[in-house]
């Protein structure tokens, strides 16, 4: 288990930008809010799933078209056995989600997002290794296996119930959320919104880029400033639909349940450093392995930075702090852009 030296060194990355950013000048600190970073968990198998992602209680104007690119890119290494069968996830996946969203009402937005997945042996397994060296951590079980191979495959009851086809494109399962400010922030009074969301099943199931069933979910969340930062926090919960792959197996997936707490320092009149924690459920605990059963617990860092136009851009890493169940590395780059 990966979890008190991961969280301990989580904890003392978080502290140590925040330490060197506090010595920047914050004077001119613009009021506009930049964050939170729209991160979530890039599994292998919890990619097929719909996840509500972290976002600010503002809403698009009504008529106006925002657009918001987000790609991660992630090192994957979740490998283990157990009674019933086998978790063998080693190498790369790169998920880049289009989005649209739209103002209907002065206090509500829908937006569509379009998810492009890519996965293979990839070419960050020495960094890995070398990250993880450097901060103490466990490489848990990498130097058992070659360097870039590629395997995505759950095996249960001697079935093959779930693989991601490499070195191919496909499009995911396409989340359509609708959400309703439903408090106006007023001194310390926080804003507070509220989600609902489908995914549609766009994605081949085939090749392991959708479940191949309907998602649904409902979230909500909240967000206050203070001086120059904003917290923020939200909860969310998935009906997860259990793939046709999963039914002849003892398999059995859990609903979804998420749970964020955000920070956003707003240290120049351009940009702004974000911090994140964010906790999703395992995809099921009838496993009986840690790579499958495991909840996850994500550290996200990043800096926002207005462009030219309407326009910003986000730079962000995600570090898995808990579990064996999450990704080892994801490197996050986003663009907004308001029309």
């Amino acid at each position: 288990m990966r979890s008190p030296t991961r969280l301990g060194i989580g904890t003392l990355v978080a502290l140590v930008i925040s330490g060197c950013a506090s010595a920047r000048d914050v004077d001119h600190a613009a009021s506009a809010r930049r964050g939170p970073l729209p991160a979530r968990s890039n599994g292998p198998v919890s990619q097929t799933f719909l996840v509500l992602r972290p976002r600010s209680a503002a809403t698009a104007a009504p008529g106006a078209l925002e657009l918001r690119v987000n790609s991660a890119y992630s090192s994957i290494f979740e490998v283990g056995n157990g009674p019933t069968g086998s978790v063998d996830f080693d190498g790369e996946i790169w998920r880049t989600g289009v989005a649209l969203r739209t103002g209907i009402d002065a206090r509500t937005d829908l937006e569509i997002e379009v998810p492009i997945v890519y996965a293979n042996s990839g070419f960050l397994d020495v960094f890995i290794e070398a990250w993880h060296a450097a901060l103490g951590l466990p490489d848990s079980g990498r130097e058992t296996r070659p360097k870039f191979d590629y395997d995505m495959r759950l095996v249960v009851d001697g079935l093959d119930v779930y693989s991601l086809t490499g070195d191919r494109v496909g499009l995911g399962d396409v989340p359509i959320v609708l959400t309703r400010r439903i408090v106006e922030a007023r001194g310390a009074k926080p804003a507070m919104f509220v989600q609902a969301a489908v995914e549609i099943p766009v994605g081949s199931e085939g090749n392991g880029f959708g479940n191949g069933a309907l998602d649904w979910g409902l979230g909500a969340g909240l967000e206050s400033d203070v001086g120059d930062w904003t917290f923020g926090g939200g909860l969310g919960w998935t009906d997860r639909a259990q793939p046709s792959s999963f039914d002849s197996s003892s398999l059995e997936i859990d609903d979804g349940f998420t749970a964020r707490a955000d920070a956003e320092w707003r240290w120049l009149q351009t940009s702004s450093l974000l911090f994140g924690l964010r906790f999703e459920n395992a995809v099921s605990q009838s496993f009986g392995i840690e790579e499958l059963d495991g909840h996850v617990l994500e550290l996200d860092l990043g800096v926002a930075i207005d462009g030219g136009g309407e326009s910003r851009w986000l730079f962000g890493f995600t570090e898995d702090l808990i579990s064996e169940s999450g990704p080892d590395f994801t490197a996050m780059l986003g663009l907004q852009v308001d029309f």
